[in-house]
Parts: structure tokens; C-alpha cells; sequence
């Protein structure tokens, strides 16, 4: 869907697909939450996402910006607040450069044709880019709602021509035990609430020199 705003146009990128991993032999595509981080007891969580391709021929990328709805900082209720502490996360995001399908995937496989590289998918240009396009951070008593992540690059990538195998969302401290991030996913019975993409392009008329 596309806005024209007087200085290009305005597209809301819905998701496609997205699945937590967590376990080599698990699939989680079926949960309401993309989870990142550590919680204690726990193995570590990232998690992907693929966005509706973006359209052709409208002028080159403006910005790009990803919207993840952040629901809340997971503590099980058998924990203490001090076995399972609300620490400050920090979230970014990478472009993937394998493909895979979310009702496959695991924390060690892509789908049932082909394994990661690394478990968890190696940021090492390899299974994702090592540089990330954007992050966000995710702090004690941060109320629920949506977070914004600058992912211009990897959208300018796509536009370039480069396959759009999605974003790999994970904790920079994920190693550390505390509480899991959990994002609504599109497997969330509110829509509203569903990850998506505001990107904007340039008018042919507006093209910058």
C-alpha cells in the first residue's frame, strides 16, 4: 500500500514470515511472541523475520524503518526477580543472506533442505551480514507498545536487487541470564499489533541531485 505525500511515496511493508529460534529439533513458527535474549534455564533466543518484497520502479530509498511491537520483559513465575533480573537489552538487526521457511526453521537448521552455518545463524557474512543495519534498546519499566529500527540499508540492498531472505533480530547481551524480550509476532490474534515496515521513495520529480 502506497501514500503519495508530495515528496514520493509512503509503503507499509506487512510481515510474511517469522519464527523465534531457540532448539535445533524445535520449530516455534506457531507462537504469539519473537523472542530475543536469555532467560536462566533457558536456551538463548533470536528470532527472524521476512517482509512483503518491496515494489520496483518508484525511485530510489528515502529511509526505511522496522516496527516491532514490544510486549513485554519474560520472567517465569518459578523465578525470583533476582534468579531472573529485567535487564537492559539491547536489539539489533541484521539482513539475512540465506533463505529459509518459518514453519522449519530452528535454532540450527533452515529448513529441511539445508542447515546454518553457525547455530543461530553466524554474523559473519555468511548465514547474516556481520555489520547491523539498526537497533534499539530495551530498558527496565519500558512500557509496552511499538519500537523503531532504522533498516534503510538492508531495504536499499533489496532495492538493489539483492534477495530478500529477511532480518535477524538478537540481544547484544544475549549471553546474559536475565529476562527474554518478547515482540508480538504475526501469529498474534491482534493484528495491529503484527512487525512491519514504514519505508519511503522518491519522487522521480523529487530525486535529489
Amino acid at each position: 500500500m502506497a501514500t503519495n505525500v508530495g515528496a514520493g511515496s509512503i509503503y507499509k511493508l506487512k510481515i510474511a514470515e517469522d519464527v523465534t529460534l531457540e532448539q535445533p529439533s524445535v520449530n516455534y513458527d506457531y507462537l504469539e511472541y519473537l523472542l530475543v535474549g536469555l532467560h536462566a534455564g533457558y536456551p538463548k533466543k533470536r528470532s527472524l523475520l521476512k517482509f512483503e518484497d518491496i515494489p520496483r520502479g518508484d525511485g530510489p530509498i528515502n529511509y526505511a524503518m522496522m516496527y516491532l511491537y514490544y510486549q513485554y520483559s519474560h520472567k517465569a513465575s518459578f523465578y525470583s526477580v533476582y534468579q531472573a533480573p529485567h535487564i537492559t537489552r539491547t536489539i539489533q538487526a541484521h539482513r539475512v543472506l540465506k533463505s529459509w521457511r518459518e514453519t522449519e526453521a530452528t535454532s540450527s537448521k533452515r529448513d529441511h533442505r539445508g542447515v546454518w552455518g553457525t547455530e543461530w545463524l553466524g554474523l559473519d557474512d555468511i548465514d547474516a551480514k556481520s555489520q547491523p543495519t539498526g537497533q534499539t534498546t530495551i530498558r527496565a519499566g519500558r512500557p509496552s507498545g511499538f519500537v523503531e529500527i532504522d533498516i534503510t540499508s538492508v531495504v536499499r540492498e533489496w532495492n538493489a536487487g539483492y534477495p530478500n531472505y529477511g532480518l535477524l533480530i538478537w540481544a547484544t547481551n544475549e549471553d546474559q541470564e536475565g529476562r527474554d524480550i518478547r515482540f508480538a509476532s504475526k501469529s498474534d490474534t491482534d493484528v495491529s499489533k503484527h512487525p512491519y515496515i514504514i519505508m519511503n521513495c522518491f519522487s522521480t520529480e523529487t530525486n535529489p541531485a
